[in-house]
């Protein structure tokens, strides 16, 4: 075990966009597995593994973003300090927030081809309620990344958060919410 985090230590911090997008692209991944089998509750050979690639594919998009989110908003201060700490978590969650979770019911949807149409009303439905919830979670969580988590292991941490977080955007951007495909 000792190994495995020694390499993932090194990884990170000699390749950190790399190391953000598989472990990134791993816990969508996961997390859409946990929505079909635990919230849909699929059979194991009822998994639609092709949703779940796509899903990780979104996840292996949006890591290399977030390393450079997080350098972007040290550009606010690296002090730990309640103004630059607010300014971090007011930024985070009124620029990237309504973005990236705007991204991931998108590409969630395009991935699964459907059209315009079907997208919006997906979007419609759903995209109020999900950006609430992530404002009852997030900033919470970001509070503690940006005062106690060195910011090489930022992105981990909201992975690992987000592995709860994935498997709800999963089930709500793909399986879940008012619109249910036909």
């Amino acid at each position: 075990m000792a190994v495995l985090i020694n390499s993932y230590r090194f990884c990170n911090q000699k390749y950190p966009i790399r190391t953000n997008l598989i472990q990134t692209g791993i816990m969508f991944g996961l997390g859409d597995l946990i929505a079909q089998s635990a919230v849909e509750r699929r059979k194991p050979e009822d998994i639609d593994w092709l949703r779940t690639v796509r899903y990780a594919s979104i996840g292996c998009a949006l890591g290399p973003s977030l390393t450079m989110w997080y350098r972007t908003l040290d550009r606010l201060g690296t002090e730990i300090t309640v103004p630059i700490v607010t300014k971090k978590i007011l930024v985070d969650q009124l620029v990237a927030s309504p973005i990236i979770t705007a991204s991931i019911m998108t590409m969630s949807r395009v991935f699964s081809g459907d059209e315009w149409p079907q997208i919006q009303k997906k979007l419609e439905d759903n995209y109020v309620k999900v950006l609430s919830t992530s404002y009852t979670i997030w900033p919470a969580v970001q509070a503690l990344n940006f005062t106690i988590i060195p910011q090489h292991y930022r992105v981990l941490t909201v992975q690992i958060v987000s592995l709860a977080w994935n498997t709800y955007l999963s089930f709500m951007s793909v399986g879940g919410g008012k619109s249910q495909e036909p």
